[in-house]
């Protein structure tokens, strides 16, 4: 009996020793394969991503290895990011934004703008980086074309390239001593400011009747600085929805409209552009915010040169609209080409109307189908460069001041579509437009003064040398 107690107890024992070796044998093993085992795979893809996307996301995956966020026990975690496919490149000028910035490098924007917002981050291509910030504002090639390009650009022109009847291109136009651009807009604003405040204590400067003026004070008045200080007003106010650098002038295409690549990527150096102007708008003192308690005597001094429209809306002309038809009457030349042009149905114009009191103040008409309306691209016609052709004359006069435009701009001007087409309730289609050798040709049938042949000859010179002629 004792013999069978023993020998049960002794295999009890070995069967606990068994199990505890197997116990022990089955967590080695586990705790292995849990180490060994590779992350999972992220994607970052969305559960709604539509399978006819422009870029599919099975040909755009790449997948990149990265030491970010090591495990524990030191493997590499992967992850997935996007790339767009790059477009065909742009052949851009040596120095232009388009090379300085490898724009061709950038993703299409259109299709950068229609990927769902949580892809914009994994975007291996992408022209931000994780803060935000553009990655090509870290390179210093990069910043001087911004600077150079930008500097030379004329606020009121600004993305107007291709426009067919504002009345802004007066300012491309006229050739003035001191041209409107960004460089002299941002050379000295706290100058510009302390001028403005200067002027508006002079009691020589107080003109008192809203149609006075008195070019003979754009220096001791300091006309300039009141465009200047109006112009930092409208692009650095960001507090003001109807200013703003949102609110310039800008291309803007759509998948639908099936944009070249050249097209796309105008919209990338647009945005560029704008943050090259914002930046400068960021370094500014914040002092010069007209609208600070401080400045409420200022704003006072500004508004008893304020207008006020004679409908029935009573609506009162904006402090900036004040400052630069000041300075228009004071003579700054710039601020007497300045006319209100609505660039968005859904905000008001900017109300200046320097022009009333500019040299030119004749040629702004309401007429669109006016020949002597100047500043509309309107097709050539003989009645048109009837009126317009005695500009590539000399001396050209208005109000007793002498005008000098820019011929190679003037001829393009005239010579170049699109042309602005005015509306008419006739069904008719319209025609071809003639060009400027025909136009030139039927002018020359009639019987003119020699000041108008010789005028005629200089516009054919110019026009012919820069290839605007047929």
């Amino acid at each position: 009996m004792k013999v069978n107690i023993r020998i049960t107890a002794w295999l009890s024992a070995c069967f606990c020793l068994i199990l505890l070796t197997l116990g022990a044998f089955l967590w080695l093993s586990t705790s292995r394969a849990i180490t060994t085992k590779p992350p999972p795979l992220s994607t970052n893809t969305n559960q709604n991503t539509s399978p006819n996307s422009t870029v599919q996301l099975a040909d755009v995956l790449s997948t990149h290895t990265t030491d970010a966020e090591p495990t524990k026990i030191g493997v590499k975690r992967q992850t997935v990011t996007l790339t767009i496919p790059p477009l065909p490149p742009v052949d851009y000028l040596l120095g232009s934004i388009g090379e300085a910035c490898a724009v061709n490098e950038y993703p299409s924007r259109v299709e950068y703008h229609e990927q769902y917002q949580e892809h914009k981050g994994n975007l291996a291509n992408s022209p931000f980086d994780s803060d935000g910030e553009w990655k090509s504002f870290k390179d210093e090639k990069c910043r001087a074309a911004l600077e150079t390009k930008t500097n030379s650009i004329n606020p009121y022109l600004w993305g107007r390239e291709s426009d067919t009847h504002g009345n802004r291109s007066a300012l491309a136009l006229v050739t003035i001593d001191n041209p409107l651009t960004f460089e002299r807009i941002f050379s000295d604003p706290a100058g510009d400011f302390a001028r403005v405040q200067e002027a508006l204590v002079n009691p020589e400067c107080q003109l008192s009747q809203d149609t006075a003026t008195n070019w003979e004070l754009k220096e001791s008045c300091h006309a300039d600085a009141f465009l200047n200080y109006a112009l930092i007003r409208r692009f650095c106010n960001t507090k003001d929805p109807h200013f703003g650098v949102t609110r310039r002038d800008r291309e803007y295409y759509r998948k639908a409209d099936n944009p070249t690549p050249e097209q796309d990527r105008i919209m990338w150096i647009q945005a560029l552009e704008d943050a090259w102007v914002m930046r400068k708008c960021d370094s500014l003192d914040l002092n010069l915010d007209l609208q600070l308690p401080e400045h409420t005597e200022l704003r006072q001094q500004i508004e008893k040169f304020q207008v006020y429209e004679k409908n029935e809306n009573r609506r009162k002309q904006t402090l900036n609209g004040t400052l630069i038809e000041l300075a228009a009457r004071l003579g700054d030349e710039a601020a007497g080409l300045t006319y209100p042009v609505k660039n968005d149905r859904h905000r008001p114009p900017y109300d200046e109307e320097g022009y009333k009191y500019g040299p030119l103040a004749q040629w702004f008409t309401t007429d669109l189908s006016d020949p002597t309306n100047l500043f509309s691209k309107l097709a050539p016609s003989v009645d048109r460069f009837r009126h317009l052709v005695p500009l590539f004359g000399k001396n050209i006069k208005t109000n007793g001041k002498v005008i000098n435009f820019d011929h190679q701009v003037l001829a393009q001007h005239l010579c170049t579509p699109p042309y602005h087409i005015p509306p008419s309730d006739d069904e008719t289609p319209t025609p071809e437009p003639s060009n400027c050798r025909e136009i030139i040709n039927k002018l020359r049938q009639e019987e003119s003064s020699p000041s108008i042949l010789e005028a005629i000859t200089t516009f054919e010179d110019v026009a012919i040398r820069i290839d605007v002629y047929e």
